[in-house]
């Protein structure tokens, strides 16, 4: 038991450097997107000069910020939440209420990571770009693949946390443990 307890420790530190890197791309992307569209602000009031592709280039950025990013956010369970009705229910039904949306969102994200793959190889056969830039289309589905990929990995491993911790507070109500 001590062993499967320190492989899934291990498990969620491998995990959890992984998102954590994938996050700090994504947080370099979003500098990067905050750095061209104030150079291409003050250039074009300042000196009539606008940057080229500066459309081109915060929208290939934002598939970094916003596919690479949502990972971590499923581990540490901090997308943004309206909580109004946790107040009106049960602990309980809070956590069946986060386990169900766990369940669909990993759905979602399934058939996500199913579809995707036909588009990205369309878009690779193809040879579609972006208009203004010579960026091609094709290198954009790796961060959406990778972080769809991360998130779906990440969601499955915190809705197997969840149910093991309501498991185990269950298991401490039917044997008069208090948790």
């Amino acid at each position: 038991m001590a062993a499967k307890a320190e492989s899934g420790q291990r498990i969620h530190h491998w995990m959890r450097l992984v998102l954590r890197g994938l996050t700090l791309i994504a947080g370099l992307a979003l500098a990067m997107m905050v750095c061209i569209t104030m150079a291409d602000v003050l250039l074009r009031n300042l000196f009539g000069i606008p940057v080229l592709g500066t459309y081109d280039l915060v929208e290939t950025l934002m598939v970094f910020v916003v596919f690479l990013g949502i990972g971590e956010a499923f581990l540490d369970d901090t997308h943004i939440t309206v909580d109004i009705i946790d107040h009106f229910i049960s602990s309980n039904l809070v956590v069946l209420l986060k386990i169900v949306g766990l369940l669909l969102s990993a759905v979602f994200l399934g058939m996500l990571l199913w579809h995707m793959p036909t588009p990205a190889w369309e878009a690779y056969v193809y040879q579609d770009r972006k208009p203004d830039l010579p960026i091609m289309l094709y290198w954009l589905w790796i961060p959406c693949l990778v972080g769809v990929f991360a998130a779906l990995i990440a969601a499955l491993f915190k809705l197997s946390d969840l149910i093991r911790s309501r498991r185990r507070a269950s298991a401490g109500r039917t044997h008069g443990v208090i948790q």
